[in-house]
């Protein structure tokens, strides 16, 4: 997200709230979010404005609704864009170790998050493909056939 994103997000957070941000503010609030989409982002924004619990919205409120926004928007895209019983996706892979799909598998998520490479999702890929995935369970890029 850019800081003028953030910018955006928290001058309608302090609409709503009657505050008055400044560019220190805003620069911290980038800090703490800059990570995140900005569309997500200003969806938890919304959340955790309409959430009675939070008096005042704050940077963690908004990363604490981050699932629930994420979860929101894909309903949204998968109903508008494909019927629920079009929705297609490839297959995941299945880990060589307990022969479960690989999201149903914590030890082997675990290991792909304790010793596989970080911040590239395709090095990540290829590294899981060597050390994780059974081969016979690939489709498209590393499949054996």
């Amino acid at each position: 997200m850019q800081l003028s994103q953030t910018k955006e997000i928290l001058q309608h957070v302090s609409q709503v709230e009657g505050r008055t941000p400044t560019l220190e503010i805003t620069r911290v609030w980038h800090d703490l979010l800059k990570h995140v989409d900005f569309e997500v982002a200003n969806k938890a924004a919304l959340l955790a404005l309409s959430d009675h619990n939070i008096h005042q919205v704050a940077p963690k409120h908004i990363l604490a609704k981050v699932p629930q926004a994420v979860n929101e928007l894909n309903a949204i895209l998968r109903k508008h864009h494909v019927a629920e019983e079009d929705w297609k996706s490839e297959p995941q892979p299945i880990c060589r170790e307990h022969n479960l799909q690989i999201l149903e598998c914590s030890d082997c998520c675990a290991r792909l998050s304790q010793f596989g490479p970080r911040g590239n999702s395709s090095e990540l890929h290829r590294w899981a493909i060597a050390n994780v995935y059974r081969a016979d369970s690939l489709v498209g890029e590393g499949a054996p056939f």
